[in-house]
């Protein structure tokens, strides 16, 4: 009798440990995607900052869905329903929408601003 109240005690510590690892790890990844977005755009805003200074920015990321904007100086990307918006400081004028590939993404400072121009 004893063994059976052993083992049922170690079964129910057992679940209760695994729904909460469950509720932690689901807890963390909308956390982590997050992290990634602005992860991102960080890369994103950095090419295209230094494309101004420099001419030209060359990189290349993964991206599911993602759109890249830029009207009046003012770069906006969306990724998995994050949006995220930041002043280049430069005039430009892009769009592009559903992106879904690795992507070469070139910045270029021309005389009316900032360009790119995805390579997929």
């Amino acid at each position: 009798m004893v063994e059976i109240l052993e083992y049922a005690l170690v079964f129910a510590v057992t679940s209760v440990l695994a729904g909460a690892s469950i509720l932690v790890v689901q807890g963390a990844l909308p956390i982590l995607h997050q992290t990634q977005g602005h992860a991102e755009f960080d890369e994103l805003d950095g090419a295209a900052a230094s494309a101004a200074l420099r001419g030209n920015d060359t990189i290349v990321m993964p991206l599911a869905g993602a759109s890249i904007a830029c009207t009046v100086g003012v770069l906006d990307f969306s990724t998995g329903g994050l949006n995220y918006s930041s002043s280049l400081g430069y005039p430009c004028s892009f769009s592009y929408s559903g992106l879904t590939c690795t992507c070469q993404l070139v910045f270029t400072r021309e005389s009316m601003g900032i360009s790119l121009e995805v390579l997929s």
